[in-house]
């Protein structure tokens, strides 16, 4: 509990807690079963600044407490999701060959290596300028997702 910094908390009921409270409980909720696999769906929605930077460096600490861990995340959040991953995959959906519009389901459009880019594992990566490239050229194929 002192570790997700949720000690002056554990009596709290979940209505009780705050966005990022409720997150950090959740990954705490999720690590007390051994397991090496967490998936992750919006872990920063909702969250104020502040809190968005603990829980993001907070999945990073899980996915670096053993080698095995694997921490998969969906989100809309591109410069949370540049800073905690090594690996990026954009999903979008592909046109149709007729007038339906869109074929159905999500296929992965474009893939990022972080760690070859050396945009991985870095502390406040996102202040260099090769961050805020990608990030632009990633705002970028939504436009056209």
């Amino acid at each position: 509990i002192e570790h997700f910094k949720l000690g002056d908390r554990q009596d709290a009921y979940p209505q009780e807690l705050s966005g990022g409270q409720r997150q950090r409980a959740s990954i705490a909720q999720q690590l007390i079963a051994p397991r090496t696999f967490l998936l992750m769906d919006e872990p920063f929605s909702g969250l104020d600044p502040a809190a968005l930077e603990d829980v993001a460096k907070l999945i990073v600490d899980v996915a670096n407490l053993d080698d095995e861990n694997t921490v998969i995340l969906v989100t809309h959040d591109i410069r949370a999701a540049l800073t905690v991953s090594d690996t990026l995959f954009v999903l979008g959906r592909d046109l149709a060959d007729d007038a339906r519009g869109f074929k159905p389901g999500a296929r992965v459009q474009f893939k990022y290596d972080l760690v070859e880019r050396g945009l991985a594992y870095q502390i406040h990566v996102e202040d260099r300028p090769e961050f805020v490239a990608l990030e632009r050229e990633l705002r970028g194929h939504f436009r056209s997702l």
